[in-house]
């Protein structure tokens, strides 16, 4: 939908071209997303199915807390890689910023607990000798 109302903008001068070609991108990683998620729905589906057996009739709350914990695992799992793109872009070396010698960048592993559960993470911190203190960059 947005797609056809870029392409409209930008055919009547009102959209930069780069404009355009965002919008496309977005419009396509939405629509793989949608399928990624159908696929998954699926494949879950067929995953809790194995699991049961032949035991008999579920519960619906037992369906309920296993697609629940499969959203758990792909929300940490984009959490993951969000903070992972965030702490790439830290440099090598940052300046103090009591004194304005560079200092080595270093990064330490860190588990949090978010909402949906463990979710791995990468902690810059720089040392300066000259002052002797620890500085925390943000990412």
């Amino acid at each position: 939908m947005g797609g056809m109302k870029a392409r409209r903008e930008a055919l009547t001068g009102n959209m930069e071209l780069g404009d355009l070609v965002m919008d496309d991108k977005i419009e396509a990683l939405k629509e793989k997303l949608d399928q990624l998620m159908r696929d998954a729905a699926e494949t879950a589906a067929d995953l809790q199915a194995a699991q049961r057996g032949t035991r008999g009739p579920v519960h619906f709350s037992q369906i309920e807390a296993a697609a629940h914990a499969v959203g758990c695992a792909l929300s940490s799992g984009i959490q993951e890689r969000v903070v992972r793109e965030a702490v790439a872009d830290v440099p090598q070396k940052l300046p103090c910023p009591q004194c304005g010698q560079l200092c080595k960048v270093k990064f330490d592993r860190r588990t949090i607990h978010s909402t949906d559960g463990p979710v791995v993470v990468w902690e810059p911190e720089a040392h300066c000798r000259r002052c002797r203190r620890d500085f925390f960059p943000a990412a």
